[in-house]
């Protein structure tokens, strides 16, 4: 059948909240999840969809995670050589 929804063992650990479609919840923009800290894009935050749309929530949630570790105060030395895109 392919992909139905995420691994519910998983959002279970971690207390995370899920939609009624047993996907996660985090708001598109931001993807912060109902656990400070944990981010979910693609798939397993929107359902199942195009290829597409899990690429650009992929590019998405690494700068609402680098926007998140800079407020904490957390800034990794990255060379412009190890920066993608």
């Amino acid at each position: 059948m392919g992909f139905v929804h995420p691994k519910q063992k998983i959002a279970e650990a971690l207390g995370l909240e899920v939609d009624q479609r047993r996907n996660i919840r985090a708001a598109y923009g931001d993807y912060q999840t109902s656990v400070e800290g944990v981010f979910a894009a693609g798939d397993c935050r929107r359902g199942q969809s195009l290829v597409v749309w899990a690429i650009n929530e992929g590019r998405g949630v690494a700068d609402a995670v680098e926007k998140y570790f800079l407020q904490e105060g957390l800034h990794p030395e990255v060379s412009q050589s190890q920066r993608f895109g």
